[in-house]
């Protein structure tokens, strides 16, 4: 994806080099106004000292490296803050929920439309600087080989890591402990005809399990 799954959103060096030059309607220094760069690209809200402040919008145009993408929210000199949201045409996927400086910051949902590369994908819960953090819900969409597949549990630094349950879409489901984005520690796995596995598993691996999922470790 090309921005939005890491919300690093610094919205000004687009726009407002020397080499594409703006026209504005209305007062774009103090006061409100609406602001027309050379590649299409559109800025209008309040403005401070030539910056946006407060509500605002922004437009990326048809000669702008962020074609068609659009934000909706809070501003704080020129850079998203407070509440938002981030629509990535490129990756038919949109952020709704909390900016800070820039990124997603507190509760949010980024979600992907039926013209991603994985329909229907999810991610519904807390970030921290741009990164999923806290507690979440994530659902892997429509396509691709976890499809169907959903988690719902702690985060850091943008994967599973704490304590929390994963769903196949055959109906089996984990509950334990995560590290770095893989079952590590004591769980319980459920089989979909309800019968369980206990044990503790090690970087995403269980010997025991796999003997009895496969046949052999």
């Amino acid at each position: 994806m090309r921005r939005i799954i890491s919300i690093l959103l610094l919205i000004v060096a687009v726009s407002c080099s020397s080499k594409n030059t703006h026209t504005c309607i209305g007062d774009c220094e103090n006061g409100y106004g609406e602001k027309t760069w050379e590649d299409g690209t559109i800025m209008k809200g309040n403005w401070v000292n030539g910056k946006l402040n407060g509500q605002g919008y922004q437009y990326f145009g048809s000669k702008s490296e962020f074609s068609g993408d659009w934000y909706k929210g809070g501003f704080s000199d020129n850079v998203y803050n407070g509440k938002g949201i981030y629509y990535d045409k490129s990756q038919d996927a949109k952020y709704t929920g909390q900016f800070k400086n820039g990124k997603s910051n507190g509760k949010g949902k980024l979600e992907f439309g039926s013209k991603a590369e994985y329909p229907n994908r999810y991610y519904d819960g807390d970030w921290v600087d741009g990164k999923r953090q806290g507690f979440g819900v994530k659902f892997w969409g429509e396509a691709g080989n976890q499809r169907n597949n959903k988690y719902e549990g702690e985060w850091y630094n943008d994967v599973q890591d704490g304590y929390g349950r994963y769903d196949w879409s055959d109906g089996s489901f984990y509950i334990g402990h995560w590290k770095n984005g893989l079952q590590h520690g004591e769980g319980v796995y459920t089989f979909p005809n309800g019968e369980k596995f206990e044990g503790k598993w090690h970087e995403g691996y269980n010997s025991k399990l796999a003997v009895k999922l496969y046949g052999h470790e």
